[in-house]
């Protein structure tokens, strides 16, 4: 046997050079050249096979078999192989996923890349709304306007402390170049398919969805728009996430082609804004606010993160980036203001550890503000799922 440090492409590929393709016999694999993509991160792999040509039923028995013999070989503790169809209807997530032809600079490109704004509005087409959502009562998204405010943090508590109340909650990372739920949420290994669907994962009650599980954690998602939006949309459809009362949408900072993508395709049923107290957090909370009310989605409130510094010693209320920014900046826009988060290093180390404050400490006062803040949502939950169920959804896949 090799060696863990003499696993490479070249080693994965001898291990294969015996395997013909199930449906050309006398073909062999390696001389196919349909491997498209070998992953290597320590002792994980991830193999990409580009059947194009192949029907995915056809290809799916190559692409188990191969997984399960790599999955035997003693160096290797987590293998994944994936096909790419390079097309809409591919019963396989690919990630990244391959940029349609027609996203090329000219004449013929996609009049929704070059105008991204066109379709903001755009009406349901013949596909109709995606399947694997028709069971969540509502969906929300967490938004800002910049990074660095915490929205990633808030999206994870908010989502433990709902279910903590009783509700169905889902949470999907939509952070495609910087995904960090995984990691907050302390959540590891290899992602279980059934029936061409990917099944979320869960901890702490909740049920999550990232590209952080799918991709190396150390690869780098030096990807276009057109590709970032395929993901995105392959995260919607391609997930089987069950019966839902509420999925959380923790988009990326700023107001770019994940945020115009998840508005285009799916119906976003509210959206809760995070920011600090700054004025430069609230000048892009702002610009945040604006992109969702173009895209008629209404703005269920302000929460104000790292609103103070709380002192371990003396519990002494330090107002590190100014005091009451959010707070006043929802009463001037006329937004409900849901609360406030203070500074508290649990907060930061729960999420470093993967276990989120409202878990870790139900009773410290960082749990306790998510609490408050998930009181007055539940009630929210329950009208937008009601006017959910009786208005046909106005945004689809594309």
């Amino acid at each position: 046997m090799t060696s863990p440090n003499s696993i490479d492409q070249q080693t994965i590929k001898q291990t294969l050079s015996d395997f013909t393709l199930p449906w050309a016999p006398d073909i062999m694999l390696l001389d196919a050249n349909i491997i498209e993509n070998i992953t290597i991160q320590g002792q994980k792999v991830h193999l990409t096979l580009n059947v194009s040509t192949i029907p995915p039923d056809a290809a799916e028995p190559l692409r188990a078999k191969i997984e399960q013999h790599l999955q035997q070989l003693e160096n290797i503790t987590q293998a994944r192989v994936f096909l790419n169809s390079g097309t809409a209807s591919s019963k396989r997530l690919v990630f990244p996923p391959r940029q349609p032809a027609n996203t090329a600079q000219g004449k013929n490109a996609d009049p929704t890349w070059k105008q991204p704004h066109k379709h903001l509005h755009a009406k349901p087409n013949n596909n109709g709304p995606i399947e694997t959502l028709q069971s969540i009562g509502c969906i929300i998204a967490v938004a800002s306007g910049k990074g660095g405010v915490g929205k990633s943090s808030t999206a994870i508590n908010l989502a433990v402390s709902l279910a903590k109340q009783g509700l169905k909650v889902g949470l999907m990372d939509a952070d495609i170049y910087g995904p960090s739920v995984p990691h907050m949420l302390g959540l590891e290994g290899q992602v279980e398919v059934v029936n061409h669907k990917l099944l979320p994962m869960t901890a702490w009650g909740i049920s999550a969805m990232s590209i952080g599980m799918l991709v190396p954690q150390e690869q780098a998602m030096v990807w276009r728009g057109p590709m970032v939006m395929g993901a995105v949309k392959q995260l919607l459809s391609d997930v089987k996430w069950g019966e839902l009362d509420v999925l959380l949408i923790d988009t990326p900072p700023g107001t770019g082609d994940v945020q115009l993508t998840l508005t285009q395709t799916v119906q976003i049923d509210g959206a809760i804004i995070v920011s600090t107290p700054q004025d430069v957090a609230l000048l892009d909370a702002r610009r945040g606010i604006a992109m969702f009310q173009k895209s008629k989605t209404p703005i269920l409130g302000i929460i104000e993160n790292m609103a103070y510094f709380s002192c371990p010693c003396c519990n002494e209320k330090t107002y590190i980036f100014g005091e009451n920014g959010a707070k006043n900046e929802a009463q001037t826009l006329g937004f409900p203001f849901l609360g406030e988060i203070p500074l508290i290093q649990a907060i930061r180390s729960g999420a470093d550890a993967g276990v989120p404050i409202v878990a870790q400490d139900p009773d410290s006062v960082a749990a306790k503000a998510y609490q408050d803040i998930t009181e007055l949502m539940v009630p929210v939950i329950k009208r937008l799922t009601i006017q959910r169920a009786n208005k046909p959804q106005e945004k689809t896949e594309e």
